[in-house]
């Protein structure tokens, strides 16, 4: 059956639960005195699971993937300044992300990423189809820049899954119009998968998301949970210096204004938004179709 559905929020907690749709777990920090405002798109097929997400505010996303689904994921507008894992992605590039892949995301300012992602072994199946090799999630994340053409055609179809998703979620419903959008977006992916790497050698920059992660576990635990920047650095084993510098390059700010703003967050406490948690649900369910 195909659910789909579009929301705006006011409350980045009802955002994260709602990203959730998608097999993504997302904790956000925002970095920014405007109020939260976003909107959500979705649409789940038989086997492809397409989200937009368009952002009016600056964030910082510790982003949890499901393990058994394959994802991609890449700036929607060429107004996006997406960073993934400390790498800043270009318009035109995108993310094949390794099996239950937990990493950061950071905008630095309004922008719109869009994410698609079906069961690991259909993939399989259709690459095997369509190219004639298994494609498998990497064991770490590549970033990918297709040529021109094969990411267009990509985004060309993420965009009109996601307006009729928007505006005629009834048209999806039908299941020759539906089977024939999925298997068109599934084909320009493939073609993308098979594009060359964008960036040579990344372990520095994973060595960095892996701290930038243990920070950020160290923030959130309930246990000792470290106040300062020393007390962070003795809990994880790094020095200042170390955390400092994996700090700016993945999470683009200071560990010490990371630990204000998830405090300022925190303090906020629930926003006065257009969707409240409680009636998240229900709209999620009387949206899908």
């Amino acid at each position: 059956m195909v659910q789909s559905g579009s929301a705006t929020f006011a409350d980045p907690g009802d955002y994260e639960a709602a990203i959730g749709i998608g097999g993504a777990s997302v904790s956000l920090v925002i970095n920014s005195n405007e109020p939260f405002k976003a909107r959500l798109t979705w649409l789940k097929q038989r086997h492809l699971c397409l989200l937009t997400g368009r952002e009016a505010v600056p964030r910082i996303a510790c982003v949890s993937l499901e393990l058994n689904r394959a994802f991609v994921s890449f700036p929607a507008s060429s107004s996006a300044a997406l960073i993934w894992g400390g790498v800043a992605l270009q318009f035109g590039d995108i993310v094949f992300h390794s099996p239950g892949e937990r990493a950061h995301q950071q905008s630095n300012r309004a922008g719109t990423w869009g994410i698609a992602s079906l069961p690991s072994d259909q993939l399989a199946a259709y690459g095997r189809v369509l190219t004639g090799v298994d494609l498998i999630s990497p064991p770490v994340s590549r970033i990918l820049r297709p040529r021109p053409a094969t990411i267009s055609r990509l985004r060309r179809h993420h965009v009109s899954a996601s307006r009729l998703a928007e505006t005629k979620p009834d048209i999806l419903a039908h299941e020759e119009v539906g089977r024939a959008e999925e298997q068109e977006y599934i084909h320009a992916l493939v073609n993308c998968l098979t594009a060359e790497d964008a960036h040579g050698n990344l372990s520095i920059k994973r060595y960095q998301e892996d701290i930038a992660l243990r920070f950020d576990d160290a923030l959130t635990n309930r246990v000792n949970r470290p106040a300062t920047v020393r007390e962070a650095c003795a809990a994880i084993g790094v020095t200042e210096q170390d955390l400092r510098l994996c700090c700016i390059e993945v999470l683009g700010v200071s560990p010490s204004r990371y630990i204000q703003l998830r405090r300022t967050n925190a303090e906020r406490g629930n926003f006065n938004g257009l969707m409240p948690s409680r009636y998240l649900k229900g709209y999620i369910a009387r949206h899908r179709h």
